[in-house]
């Protein structure tokens, strides 16, 4: 079977080419060799309209040029599109566009027609397909659920599976369901500079009279928001690959200078996953966040660059990591961030802090934070390690390596801006400590070592504006 993307794509195609043949929505899908009935749902779900009223809509659009341009008659045109009566057409043509074919011919008027649909690169989504964002009034709603601490760092196994875990035990304690086949997963930010957030899977519920004990309650508040909506195989796994595609497209809407909001994410989000419509085929989710209309005080808290300069104490540590070398270039940044991302997405971090039992965070500031070490090497190649620092002593997991530091200083710079350019300010950065009399000017051509320290609240989350800080930390 074809890729969802792929799928509508050829769905589409269809329609165009074959607006003056017997095509619907049983053609269609038995030549793609899928269920006519999860073909209307799967339309339904990413254009917002049934397949059926798509295909009379550009039926009738198309129509138009020959009423236009040649001299048959109403009920010759109403054969060619497939309309079998003239009456059928003409009050099809007249629901669409307030006036009769008739009334067409003879005034010349303009009229307004929806273009054809169409598919982007920025739809597609690994082996799924995303839409949005729509922006919408969701009403006050409440839930009932189990509330759990979401640690940031294993979120993406852990929320899976707290969610699995309620859908198979706890969901029928709870009385007065509105729909038992949507599950929502509340997610709320929790107090400031913890490392956690609040994460329940519930249910929507009529009212909080009736909570059974053991359980939780929480209610959404009446919010504009912004709707992502994404559509996967019925094997897919909603990992850390989808859920960085997701927020890839939450930064396109945030990076808009057009758009008229931007998304109060750090309030409250929810998803909603439809296991009515899960089954073999495909899987859907649906993302929420409540929007806030821009205006002239809602400025980034910085401009986009080097807001910080300080020092800080090194303690003696250990690194533990594995090594790349690259070549010399302007790319070599993007390429520490994209395997940083597939360490996350492969969990090659957790050996590390198992093989840690004293974290690093008692005896260091940020000491909790995912670290790309640095230096460049005489023959024009880059090395970096990805790894974390550890208590001196730490066990060296299989396949890793270790470099262990005495104590010093560290000159440390915090930038702030998007997330793919805030990875290229090693320069300035060096420029910028020495200017505030941190260190003497550092030498970019030099093989010492320095490091981008990736926090986790300030870098694996965007703030409102779709922004992140990052820390470059020379050795003095």
């Amino acid at each position: 079977m074809l890729q969802l993307y792929d799928l509508l794509e050829t769905v589409l195609q269809n329609i165009e080419n074959e607006l003056k043949d017997d095509v619907n929505e049983h053609t269609l899908a038995e030549r793609i060799s899928f269920s006519s009935v999860h073909l209307r749902r799967l339309f339904k779900y990413a254009f917002g309209r049934t397949i059926g009223a798509y295909i009379r809509s550009r039926k009738l659009a198309s129509s138009i040029e020959e009423l236009h341009n040649n001299g048959k008659s109403i009920l010759e045109i109403a054969k060619v599109y497939g309309f079998e009566y003239e009456q059928t057409y003409i009050r099809s043509f007249k629901r669409e566009f307030g006036l009769t074919p008739g009334e067409l011919r003879r005034s010349g008027q303009i009229i307004k027609i929806d273009p054809p649909l169409h598919l982007f690169d920025s739809n597609r989504l690994g082996d799924g397909i995303i839409f949005g964002p729509d922006i919408v009034l969701v009403p006050e709603f409440f839930v009932v659920g189990k509330r759990h601490k979401s640690p940031f760092r294993d979120a993406v196994a852990f929320d899976p599976e707290k969610a699995i875990h309620f859908c198979n035990n706890d969901k029928m304690l709870i009385p007065n369901v509105i729909n038992p086949d949507f599950h929502i997963n509340i997610s709320r930010e929790a107090e400031r500079d913890a490392s956690y957030s609040w994460f329940m899977p519930s249910l929507q519920v009529k009212s909080l009279d009736n909570t059974p004990e053991g359980f939780d309650s929480d209610t959404f508040p009446s919010s504009l928001c912004a709707n992502f909506r994404f559509a996967g195989p019925a094997d897919i796994e909603l990992n850390m690959a989808v859920a960085d595609g997701m927020f890839k497209a939450i930064d396109d809407f945030m990076g808009n200078e057009y758009q008229r909001y931007f998304l109060d994410k750090k309030r409250v989000n929810f998803e909603i996953l439809n296991t009515f419509a899960q089954d073999r085929f495909f899987n859907i989710w649906e993302w929420y966040a409540p929007v806030i209309e821009k205006t002239k005080v809602h400025a980034p808290p910085f401009c986009d660059g080097i807001v910080n300069t300080t020092r800080q104490k090194f303690p003696a540590l250990r690194f533990i990591g594995k090594k790349y070398t690259e070549p010399l270039d302007y790319s070599v940044f993007d390429k520490v961030l994209v395997n940083l991302d597939n360490w996350r997405l492969n969990y090659g971090f957790d050996p590390i802090l198992e093989q840690s039992i004293l974290g690093s965070e008692t005896v260091y500031k940020e000491g909790n934070s995912y670290i790309s070490l640095m230096r460049r090497k005489d023959d024009g190649f880059f090395e970096y390690w990805l790894g974390m620092f550890v208590p001196k002593g730490a066990a060296i997991p299989h396949g890793y390596e270790m470099i262990d530091f005495p104590e010093s200083g560290l000159g440390v710079c915090s930038v702030y801006g998007k997330r793919n350019s805030i990875i290229h300010y090693d320069t300035l950065c060096r420029e910028k400590l020495a200017e505030a009399d941190i260190c003497q000017k550092i030498n970019t051509q030099t093989s010492e070592w320095f490091f981008q320290r990736y926090c986790w609240q300030k870098f694996f989350e965007d703030d409102r504006y779709s922004k992140r800080i990052l820390e470059y930390c020379y050795f003095l």
